[in-house]
């Protein structure tokens, strides 16, 4: 994890991402990334578009030049920081930027579950999730950060495309010296369980198995409840890319939970 993105409009949500950004780059030794996309601004005058643009972008190098500050000293074992305002939609862009660059993970902010705020400032969040072959670390506007001591990784049934899916989740785990609980909710009752591989991808790592049948809460309140119940300081989940409806279902699961979650949440890409 020796590139990191930290995705950034410097509201509340974007400051604590920032935290967790230096906190990873600090343990990975990683070259960390303040990325602000500055998107085009609706006016009928050309002239007036230009100016407004020029001061959007002229204030979030500003801002991102005093964060640079804040942030420079509080750096470790190797670990960089640079800032980087591009042009374009945040979703799309951030997603460009992220494969151009070559980054290895996405840390970006996320707010409330209102409808207003998912319609808003939500689809940013979705769009990068989606669209990114990358790791997403998705943190809620009210998460402040502290390392990681207990994470629940939540699987469903489907077999996972090899190791590399969750080998990010792994080197995490490994550098915060974490425990990693795998839990897995049976609510169908039709008792199929994770993949079979995973206590083979897991080994050499501090783990254990949850495995809860017959549940009667929805996937995304299942998963909920088993963060609460283990005091989970991060979430990960599994965003699978296998065929139309195996993806819009789980599409769906992870969106809610986007904006369900009390911890920050670390959404794996299968493909």
């Amino acid at each position: 994890m020796k590139k990191i993105m930290v995705a950034t409009d410097y509201s509340e949500s974007a400051s604590n991402a920032v935290q967790y950004g230096v906190s990873l780059a600090n343990h990975f030794g990683s070259e960390l990334s303040l990325v602000s996309a500055v998107e085009e601004p609706y006016s009928a005058a050309a002239g007036a578009l230009v100016d407004i643009k020029d001061h959007i972008r002229e204030e979030a190098m500003e801002t991102m030049g005093r964060v640079k500050e804040e942030v420079t000293p509080q750096l470790r074992n190797g670990a960089t920081v640079d800032t980087h305002t591009v042009d374009g939609d945040p979703g799309p862009t951030i997603t460009r930027v992220a494969k151009a660059k070559n980054y290895d993970l996405i840390v970006m902010g996320t707010k409330g579950s209102t409808a207003a705020r998912e319609l808003f400032t939500g689809s940013v969040a979705n769009s990068v999730i989606k669209n990114s072959k990358l790791p997403v670390l998705a943190v809620p506007d009210e998460v402040v950060f502290h390392d990681f001591r207990r994470v629940l990784l939540s699987v469903d049934e489907r077999k996972l495309a090899g190791v590399h899916v969750i080998q990010p989740l792994l080197d995490l785990v490994r550098a915060y010296d974490a425990e990693l609980i795998i839990y897995h909710g049976d609510s169908d009752g039709d008792g199929k369980g994770y993949d079979p591989q995973l206590p083979t991808y897991l080994a050499g790592v501090n783990h254990r198995f949850e495995v809860r049948s017959g549940a009667k809460d929805d996937v995304s309140g299942g998963i909920q409840q088993a963060v609460r119940s283990h005091d989970a300081d991060l979430l990960a989940m599994i965003y699978h890319d296998h065929g139309f409806f195996g993806r819009l279902f789980n599409e769906s699961t992870v969106s809610r939970v986007v904006f369900d979650s009390a911890v920050a949440l670390l959404v794996l890409q299968d493909h």
